[in-house]
């Protein structure tokens, strides 16, 4: 009788750990698509929230001396979302995304700001007048791509807001120093504006 039991015991010990594997196998690839969404934005990128942490991480880290902060708003894009609607509007941002994604080094962040069209960089290891240079060479890449949206050829132009962040930085101030470069920037459009601390 005890034998008895203990292979009951075992064979439904056996059972259920079975039926576990096989939701876990089943859902895996579901389960990896909930955590990406914990940090990424659905045009793959990290999102803001991401950004919120690696702020704070990279202003406390003590092997960064200094990073740099860009901001970067697509011009006029309110235009293309009225006009061709959001759905196929979106289509632009993901070729600006993958456009960008190609043109920064694997060293750098790339993020979704808090609106559609608002995009956030970190450049490690380099200065804000590097950085400057880099963003204009981004935003002319830009300027002279020909976007493919229903068949038209759309051209698109950037404004960049760029600052420098030191140890005595909150991510707060760095924010607000990049949305005031960007601000500056988008008087004139297509435009790189960097404010230094």
């Amino acid at each position: 009788m005890r034998g008895f039991s203990f292979y009951s015991l075992l064979i439904i010990f056996i059972s259920i750990s079975f039926g576990f594997f096989m939701a876990y196998w089943r859902f895996r690839g579901r389960i990896a698509s909930l955590k990406s969404l914990a940090f990424s934005d659905d045009l793959g990128i990290y999102n803001h929230r991401e950004l919120k942490k690696k702020l704070k991480f990279l202003i406390k880290d003590p092997d960064i001396d200094s990073f740099v902060f860009v901001l970067v708003d697509i011009d006029r894009f309110k235009n293309y979302n009225d006009h061709y609607g959001y759905d196929k509007a979106d289509a632009l941002l993901q070729q600006f995304v993958n456009i960008t994604k190609n043109f920064i080094r694997k060293s750098d962040m790339f993020f979704r700001y808090k609106n559609g069209d608002e995009f956030a960089l970190i450049f490690r290891n380099t200065g804000s007048k590097e950085a400057k240079e880099i963003g204009n060479r981004l935003r002319r890449a830009i300027a002279n791509h020909t976007f493919q949206l229903n068949n038209h050829g759309i051209n698109l132009t950037i404004s960049m807001g760029i600052t420098s962040c030191q140890k005595s930085d909150s991510p707060d101030n760095v924010r607000k120093r990049a949305e005031l470069a960007l601000y500056e920037a988008k008087q004139s459009k297509n435009t790189v504006v960097l404010i230094e601390k």
